[in-house]
């Protein structure tokens, strides 16, 4: 009786496991850590760096499940329309914005508004209804705000927003997002916006227009800087003062107004001098990995994603003692990885696409945009500990945006190097799997796993990027066991 019970019981906790899977919606990975799949996957790899592709993936099919859903993935999303005759309906509501447009009167918003909204609604490929709509609610951004339906974009942002998530690749609506963004005087955003097109969509023949674009706001966000600190009557003389002064004693106080003078120096250089003060201190107490081939071998993964990064930063890497899983990225290239995302990650592959993503965030400029954002708007003369006034904002967390944009370009770097483009994918359900929802430093600044897991699966095979290319396993388990001999 009592083995019945057993029997029971277990059969209640499997039902429950498979129960809870279905709702997470998180498809397993098979992991490259158990014994059969270890021995499977190390020969894919030999067989993937010897050329015999196809081979490989037969093998690595045996390790990795499909995604669940897979025929789903594919959304279909109708290809941009600029000619009225060519939508195959939508007449009559594009003539009679015509007509309120034509008007132009107070008298003529709701004609115009109500039919480009039914238009875009109906039609969301048609572009110059979608451009329209958006000039519109610029101009006349409390009349948006105020008859918006629950779940419609309420200001000519949010529909620029929507626009460009759903057609990344569509310049029209890139360019008026980063006009947007100019008029708002967000002359960063409107750089990482023209910067990420530059870098995702190289193939493009705007590509070298946003990229200029991209400089040319950047340094109109620096003059801008500048010109803030002119405006207060605030001298520059202090830079020299400041030139290096935190390599010798990362702890110095400094106040915001040395902070934003510290900004002006440009991405890299700030970037040096925070990589100085965190390195000053994780070396102070002990915490940094000195392992030269460890350190290699860190520098050779991430070697292969930047090349396809399209940034010419001076890349530094840096491992800290930690068990907890995180990484973080400052201005410039300078990656902070803990020794806990080395030993919970499954392979080589997985981690580049942590690495991926985290060199994607300086690329795109992100955390420079944070710094700026948390620094220039706050008390200028406030004086402050260096690491006590960048501490919390490296920690904080990124926008929804931001964290998209480094997973697109981080996993086009990712498939583009040769490794399993599924790598940051595989990553989040590892993350989840070890964890569930208990907090941890890395699923605490990220999107959520089931969420994110989606659109990374949709994303990989949308643009066809391989899931059954080089692993990496044999190597990662010897790093691996050399920090855990080390520890």
């Amino acid at each position: 009786m009592k083995l019945i019970q057993k029997f029971q019981w277990v059969a209640v906790g499997l039902s429950l496991f498979f129960s809870l899977s279905v709702l997470l919606n998180l498809p397993p990975v098979q992991s490259a850590a158990t014994s059969d799949c270890f021995a499977t996957m190390t020969k894919a790899d030999e067989l993937y760096q010897a050329g015999k592709k196809k081979e490989a993936k037969e093998l690595y099919r045996q390790c990795k499940l499909d995604f669940a859903n897979s025929d789903e993935t594919a959304t279909e999303i109708p290809d941009p329309v600029y000619e009225i005759e060519e939508l195959g309906g939508g007449r009559r509501l594009w003539q009679q914005a015509q007509e309120g447009m034509e008007q132009d009167s107070d008298a003529f918003k709701s004609k115009i508004f109500f039919n480009l909204i039914g238009l875009t609604r109906s039609y969301p490929q048609f572009v110059p209804a979608q451009l329209t709509l958006v000039d519109f609610c610029l101009r006349e951004s409390e009349f948006c705000a105020q008859y918006a339906q629950e779940g419609q974009a309420k200001t000519a942002s949010q529909i620029l927003e929507r626009l460009t998530e759903l057609y990344p690749d569509n310049p029209d609506f890139l360019r008026k997002k980063i006009e947007v963004f100019a008029a708002e005087e967000k002359l960063l955003e409107a750089s990482i916006a023209a910067r990420q097109f530059s870098l995702v969509y190289n193939d493009y023949p705007e590509a070298t227009e946003f990229a200029q674009l991209a400089d040319n706001y950047l340094k109109k966000f620096e003059s801008k800087v500048k010109q803030q600190l002119i405006g207060q009557t605030v001298v520059g003389t202090v830079i020299g003062v400041l030139a290096g002064g935190l390599n010798q004693n990362p702890y110095q106080v400094i106040s915001g107004f040395q902070m934003a003078l510290l900004m002006i120096q440009g991405e890299s250089a700030f970037g040096e001098q925070m990589a100085a003060a965190f390195a000053g201190k994780y070396e102070k107490e002990g915490k940094l990995v000195e392992d030269g081939e460890v350190l290699n071998y860190i520098k050779g993964i991430a070697a292969r994603i930047t090349s396809y990064m399209g940034r010419d930063f001076d890349y530094k890497y840096y491992v800290v003692k930690n068990s907890k899983i995180n990484a973080f990225v400052l201005s410039g290239g300078k990656v902070f990885i803990n020794t806990g995302a080395i030993l919970q990650t499954n392979s080589e592959a997985e981690l580049a696409g942590l690495l991926g993503h985290e060199i994607a965030h300086a690329v795109l400029s992100h955390g420079f945009l944070k710094m700026a954002q948390a620094n220039l708007l706050g008390n200028l003369s406030q004086i402050v500990p260096f690491l006590d006034r960048v501490s919390p904002v490296v920690s904080a967390q990124y926008s929804q945006e931001a964290e998209r944009q480094a997973d697109i370009l981080g996993t086009r770097s990712l498939a583009l190097s040769g490794y399993a483009a599924d790598g940051l994918r595989n990553l989040t359900v590892t993350f989840k799997k070890l964890h569930g929802d208990a907090p941890t430093n890395y699923l605490s600044t990220h999107p959520a796993p089931v969420e994110r897991v989606s659109y990374l699966e949709k994303m990989i095979h949308n643009n066809g990027y391989d899931r059954y290319a080089y692993e990496g396993v044999k190597k990662h388990r010897e790093i691996q066991e050399r920090l855990k001999n080390s520890s």
